[in-house]
């Protein structure tokens, strides 16, 4: 008998989401820091001048995650490798002034360092911060763009807002299940790896090369689909582990050039004993007979957020789905109406009996 624990895996999902102070955060300080960009006098920026990307954007952030990516647009040529260090030392310059622009008093508040693709501003009050990415877009956001790398001297190509979409096509295509599966996979990175982390990027692009590749069922439920999952990407990986010295190639999903090319062996090596060590968890959690053991099992390999009653959830769960008390998003989900935001509402009915006919 396979319990799939539905309901585990949902509130699981609702609990590993970032708390709702640093959601808030990221909305009100992201346009401010946006805007303060735009305005400025000797940092140029071309419009559409800006647009969030990264975790937040593709609404795949877990835990208390508190960096918020978006691209800032410039106007230069990126055929001369020159301005690459140049943009990117600018825009620091530019970043120096914001804590004053915002009000803020002293300097002990920001951190604000460049980075090789990026300009960190780190809200030290607020445990909060921002990676600044400037690119020239030559056809808006939503084609290639390129963005300064400081160690190769270059602007390199990217399509951060062609992942969003993916990521969005994907959600739609495999009934809701993509966001599970590449948030339970960062879950899954952070619960056992305190060090050697694959990067977030990473875990996104092997989530959608084992789903749009085919390789993962999507019609079962999340249970079964990421034990495929850790099984797919042990056997994929396997013939680099074979290999000395050898690590994995993981393809951007847009562009198709290797994202993990600084990946290290010995991180490898640790990425590789933790999914053999768990997909053997995780393959008796969906086949054992005894539901206990299946939550005991899936509490080694989700941590300890992974809840052992669900009660609470369920009950409210079923409220949502009360006619008169709940609301149809256009995605199908039922949800309360106190967040139902865009949905219609499931109209009360009446029953007086009989047989139908």
């Amino acid at each position: 008998m396979v319990h799939a624990l539905t309901i585990h895996f949902s509130q699981l999902l609702q609990e590993i989401q970032p708390p709702k102070h640093r959601r808030d955060k990221a909305v009100e300080l992201t346009p401010k820091v946006q805007d303060y960009l735009r305005r400025h006098e000797e940092f140029d920026t071309k419009s559409p001048h800006s647009r969030q990307v990264g975790s937040y954007a593709q609404h795949l952030s877990v835990g208390d995650v508190k960096d918020v990516d978006f691209l800032i647009r410039v106007d230069v040529d990126h055929e001369d490798d020159d301005t690459a260090r140049e943009v990117l030392k600018a825009l620091k310059d530019a970043l120096d002034d914001l804590p004053e622009y915002l009000g803020y008093i002293g300097d002990t508040y920001f951190d604000i360092n460049r980075n090789r693709r990026s300009v960190h501003v780190g809200f030290e009050q607020e445990d909060f911060h921002f990676d600044v990415v400037p690119c020239v877009a030559p056809n808006g956001f939503e084609e290639s763009i390129f963005v300064p790398d400081w160690g190769f001297k270059a602007w390199v190509p990217s399509n951060p807002l062609g992942v969003v979409q993916l990521v969005e096509d994907l959600e739609k295509d495999h009934q809701g299940k993509f966001r599970g599966l590449a948030k339970l996979l960062k879950h899954f990175r952070n619960t056992h790896m305190i060090y050697m982390k694959p990067k977030s990027y990473w875990m996104v692009a092997m989530t959608i090369e084992a789903v749009a590749g085919g390789n993962i069922d999507t019609s079962q439920p999340l249970a079964l689909a990421f034990d495929e999952l850790l099984h797919y990407l042990y056997d994929e990986y396997s013939p680099a582990l074979q290999r000395a010295g050898s690590v994995p190639e993981v393809p951007d999903p847009m562009l198709g050039h290797d994202v993990a090319h600084s990946w290290k062996r010995h991180d490898f090596e640790r990425f590789m004993d933790v999914l053999k060590e768990n997909k053997g968890r995780t393959a008796r959690a969906v086949t054992t007979d005894n539901k206990d053991t299946a939550v005991e099992l899936w509490q080694k390999v989700l941590g300890p957020e992974f809840p052992t009653t669900v009660d609470d959830f369920a009950k409210s769960y079923a409220s949502a789905g009360q006619p008169g008390s709940s609301y149809a998003r256009p995605t199908g989900l039922i949800v309360p109406a106190a967040g139902a935001s865009g949905g219609i509402a499931v109209p009360r009915t009446r029953y007086y009996g009989g047989d139908e006919g």
